[in-house]
């Protein structure tokens, strides 16, 4: 049964899990205030103090983690006051889990102010304001909102957790609060780990998806387009060779890192499947408003990942997104709405 939930004001509550219910906590990570959401499925741990990432996410029936976090954690923030010393990059002192990038690059006062690679995803960086709307045995639903400092939008997101489901669904709204029209890509970045992530692991992406090989486009871009694509199945790295992103590396001790932007169709199962464990975590989101999923992968021993990060655009460059019409683009007062599923099953 309920018994509280004490607001953000100074008083920490908890509100009570049934046998088959719901429950929700404020808590601390690090120094990093968060608020846990569980039920007999599925825990999360959600970092307000940061950016709303979500730092744990456990499948309870096999008490696995699902997600992936590097050797030193948080521990990098220790001690830093986030509201008064952000981070200018979401990957500054990276610690694994799962990132939303607001904006991950974005143009705006008339092309005057740019946020270029060096400070990708302001909304990573700084606290949120937030509140528990409801809590009881039934579901758990976490509002967060924050306005971003330097590029003028403000973001509202809520995550919900339900009795007896294994899937912890998240909505979001961004609005333009400036004078100016604000064009920019918007991604979120959830890297999985081991024992989800291993030797065996199929990486699930829906037929017709097509790679989109941005290292060579970003070397000449005077080719049409369509020449950039090539099959998820033997993408071209770099550095040479090629690679089936439908499967992971074995862990090396150096290892070796791949990104890769696919346009992914609008119907098809995007997620990992682990065979050892008959576990299967899938993504579901609104492929009309991200139509690309950015794949990453790591198989070095102290960040061995792969990470699937649906995104609105498959260039890195803004005004590559701008020249092709692949950015989000919001006038003074308009908003932009998404929502994305992350969801663990045993088939």
């Amino acid at each position: 049964m309920c018994s509280c939930w004490r607001s953000r004001s100074g008083n920490r509550g908890r509100v009570k899990m049934g046998r088959c219910g719901c429950e929700a906590e404020e808590t601390f990570v690090e120094g990093i205030r968060a608020v846990r959401l569980e039920n007999e499925r599925l825990r999360a741990v959600v970092l307000v103090g940061k950016g709303t990432d979500v730092w744990e996410l456990v499948y309870k029936p096999l008490e696995t983690e699902l997600l992936m976090r590097t050797a030193a954690g948080l521990s990098g923030l220790r001690g830093r006051d986030l509201a008064q010393d952000r981070l200018v990059h979401y990957a500054e002192a990276y610690p694994g889990g799962w990132q939303e990038i607001i904006p991950n690059r974005a143009l705006f006062d008339r092309g005057q102010e740019e946020v270029g690679a060096d400070k990708e995803g302001e909304s990573a960086g700084l606290p949120w304001a937030y509140r528990v709307d409801h809590a009881d045995e039934r579901e758990v639903v976490l509002h967060c909102w924050v306005s971003l400092p330097y590029v003028p939008l403000a973001v509202e997101k809520t995550f919900v957790l339900r009795a007896g489901e294994s899937a912890l669904r998240i909505t979001e709204r961004v609005a333009n609060t400036g004078e100016q029209a604000v064009r920019f890509i918007w991604t979120h970045h959830p890297a999985f780990g081991s024992p989800l992530v291993g030797e065996r692991t199929e990486v699930l992406l829906p037929d017709g998806s097509v790679a989109f090989n941005v290292h060579r486009y970003e070397a000449n871009r005077g080719d049409p387009l369509a020449d950039y694509e090539e099959e998820t199945s033997s993408v071209t790295l770099p550095g040479g060779g090629n690679k089936d992103l439908r499967r992971v590396g074995p862990m090396e001790k150096e290892g070796a890192g791949c990104y890769m932007p696919i346009k992914c169709p609008a119907v098809g199962e995007v997620g990992l499947y682990q065979p050892d464990l008959n576990l299967k975590v899938l993504l579901e989101w609104d492929r009309e408003a991200f139509p690309c999923v950015r794949y990453w992968s790591n198989t070095g021993e102290g960040m061995y990942t792969v990470a699937l990060e649906p995104s609105s655009s498959w260039f890195s460059d803004i005004r590559d997104c701008i020249r092709h019409g692949n950015c989000i683009v919001l006038e003074p007062g308009e908003d932009r709405r998404f929502w994305i599923n992350v969801r663990a099953e045993r088939p």
